[in-house]
Parts: structure tokens; C-alpha cells; sequence
């Protein structure tokens, strides 16, 4: 619009200064051809300038004020009017149970989390050109546009979400509690109720800002410091610990708890004095520090273990692994690792939510 108006206004401006000037100059013989262009025309070309600066801005101005009004109406910020707006795609983050209501036209990008979409016509995936139907999960790092005649809700189902929307959009929802503060950790996963114990009983929290990596393995450091969490955090049994072992520097993160852990007889060396903190632990190993601890720390009387018999891979536990495996069994607290028989998986790396998981049927027992 500048680009046109400009010239336009500078063009009329002066056209009615050249009349008055030729007008001027027929009737007035003392007006000179040098003065007319050392002194008139360039103050007419400025004149001009300035007239086209004030015509712009009055058009810019009166076109913005259109475009303004007519966006509020479609954002809906009229009073008693719920609906929101968001101008570009600007990523956010938003909590599990959010309800965002898009209306046709509107827009979003997912980035991180977990969320679902129920719709009443078109909801298309731009990133890969297919339509999501309703009651689909959302894939990160995925565009999203809602169809022509379609009215979406998008569900946050992590306990957080990092997303974009633009255009107009509703919110609704949201936990009442606090919700739990990761993106990998959604309400269909399997580990979704153990992780939240495990966080919210303050026994093992994420491995970084937002992430508890549910996947990922649990080391024997890290694993002693949810049994000192898991003993109500004994101050005075950590200061009294004495072990030394060769590969727990005094200034590790993980000193503190693998002592104490020696040093109430829950944990052993792995051998000439060393721990092994940074090894990960497997699942027949997390059984036997389980089984040690209700044991030796808290002095339980160990309750009779299951068959196990039964298990396709028993061969692959170690014999000196089998009576906790048993016992663990027994109490619920270990199940099978695959849905299409009984198998122990003794062997395999633990993971953070099978930890989890264990901790809390551990707890509800113990």
C-alpha cells in the first residue's frame, strides 16, 4: 500500500502547486524561470513528500484498526466472549488434562508431550499429509490443521506439553492437583500411576528439567539413593557410615548413599573393594536388593516365594538371584516380562519405570 499511495499523494501535490505556480507566473512578470526551479519546485517536491507521509499513515492506520478490530471478532476477546487467539505458532507449554478447542482454520504444532485429538470432521496431519481420526495421538515435531467444518479438542495426556496453536482456539480443563512435571509421562502409559508415586513420594525424580526418561536404565547409584529416600532419608545412619570402596570418590554425587547402603548391609561390592556406581542394574539384581532391604534393613520376616517353574528363561536367572526372584514373585512385585508367556527377563537392564513400578507394589507390601 506505501508503495502506491506514496507516489500517488506526491503526484496530486504537485500538480496543484505547478497551477498555482504557471498561474502566478502569467500574471506576476517578476516570478523568474530561476526562482520557479532553484526555490518552488524543490519546496513543492517536499511539501509533496510530507502530504504523501501524512496520507499513508492516516491509510495504514485506519487499515490497521480494520484488520485489529476484525481479528478480536474472530479471536472472540469481545466481553463474555471465552475464545482465545494466538498470531503465529509460538510454542508453549501446557498441562495434562488441558483442553484446547479449535474451530476450523486453526492451527498446531507438537513438539513434546503426549495429547490426543477427538474431532467432529477433518483433523489433518500436515507433516505427513494424512488425516489423524478422532481419538488419535498426536506425533511431536508433527503440524496440524483442523479441516473446513470441523470443531477439534485436543487433550493433553502428559503431565506436560510443549505445543503451538495459532489462530483462534478455547481452554478449557486441567488438574486440580499438580500435575506431574515430564513429557515422557502420559495417562495411557503402563508406568504412568508408578512413576507418579515415585515422584510425588519423592523417591526418585527425572533425569533432567521436564524428563523422567522411563526408558532408561537405572545404574546402582542411582538406585541407592532411592533406598535412602525409601528409608525415610536417616540422616545419622549416612553420617555413621564408614565403607570404602576404590571407586566412590569422597566428592561424588553418590558417595553419601553407597555408603550407607554398605554400611546398613542393603548393598554389597561387586568385588576387591569396588561398587560398580555407574553398572546397570538388572532385574534379577533390583529383586535381591529389594528382597535385602525388607530383610536386613527393616527386619521383615520374608513371606514363602511362588513357582517358578513356570518361567521359559529360569535357566538365565543366577542361583544365587532365585529365592528373591521366588519371593518377589510371590508378593506381586515382580511380574512377567512379556505378554505372550511367563518369562523373568533376570538378566536384562532394569528399567527407570520397571523400577518404579516395583517400588510401589514394594511399598503397599512392605
Amino acid at each position: 500500500m506505501r508503495k502506491f499511495l506514496r507516489p500517488l499523494a506526491l503526484a496530486l501535490t504537485l500538480a496543484g502547486l505547478t497551477a498555482g505556480a504557471l498561474a502566478l507566473s502569467s500574471d506576476d512578470s517578476l516570478v523568474s524561470l530561476r526562482y520557479l526551479t532553484d526555490t518552488f519546485f524543490p519546496q513543492a517536491v517536499q511539501a509533496g513528500e510530507l502530504e504523501a507521509d501524512r496520507a499513508l499513515e492516516n491509510t495504514f492506520t485506519a487499515a490497521k484498526d480494520e484488520l485489529d478490530a476484525a481479528r478480536r471478532g474472530l479471536a472472540g476477546q469481545e466481553e463474555g466472549d471465552a475464545r482465545l487467539y494466538s498470531e503465529t505458532l509460538q510454542r508453549r507449554d501446557w498441562s495434562e488434562g488441558q483442553i484446547i478447542g479449535l474451530p476450523a482454520g486453526s492451527g498446531l504444532l507438537m513438539l513434546r508431550g503426549g495429547a490426543t485429538v477427538t474431532h467432529s470432521g477433518a483433523f489433518v496431519d500436515v507433516t505427513d499429509g494424512t488425516e489423524v481420526p478422532s481419538g488419535g495421538s498426536l506425533t511431536p515435531g508433527h503440524r496440524y490443521l483442523v479441516g473446513e467444518g470441523t470443531t477439534a479438542g485436543v487433550t493433553v495426556q502428559s503431565g506436560r506439553a510443549d505445543m503451538g496453536v495459532q489462530g483462534s482456539y478455547t481452554l478449557a480443563g486441567g488438574q486440580e492437583k499438580n500435575p506431574l512435571p515430564f513429557y515422557d509421562v502420559s495417562r495411557n502409559d503402563w508406568f504412568y500411576a508408578p512413576v507418579g508415586y515415585a515422584y510425588e513420594n519423592g523417591l526418585f525424580s527425572g533425569l533432567e528439567e521436564g524428563v523422567f526418561g522411563p526408558s532408561a536404565p537405572m545404574t546402582r547409584a542411582m538406585l541407592m539413593t532411592v533406598f535412602y529416600q525409601l528409608a525415610g532419608a536417616p540422616a545419622q545412619e549416612m553420617a555413621g557410615a564408614s565403607a570404602v570402596l576404590s571407586d566412590v570418590p569422597d566428592g561424588a554425587w553418590f558417595a553419601p548413599y553407597v555408603r550407607w547402603a554398605v554400611s546398613q548391609n542393603i548393598a554389597s561390592g561387586t568385588g576387591a573393594g569396588t561398587f560398580s556406581p555407574n553398572a546397570q542394574v538388572t532385574r534379577e539384581q533390583l529383586v535381591v536388593l529389594l528382597y535385602s532391604f525388607a530383610a536386613n534393613y527393616q527386619g521383615k520376616a520374608m513371606a514363602p516365594g511362588a513357582d517358578l517353574s513356570g518361567y521359559a528363561d529360569l535357566n538365565q536367572s543366577s542361583t544365587w538371584a532365585r529365592e528373591a526372584l521366588s519371593w518377589a514373585v510371590g508378593q506381586g512385585i515382580l511380574g512377567s516380562s512379556s505378554a505372550g508367556g511367563l518369562t523373568l527377563s533376570p538378566q536384562r537392564s532394569a528399567t527407570r519405570a520397571e523400577v518404579a513400578a516395583m517400588l510401589r507394589v514394594f511399598s503397599e507390601k512392605m
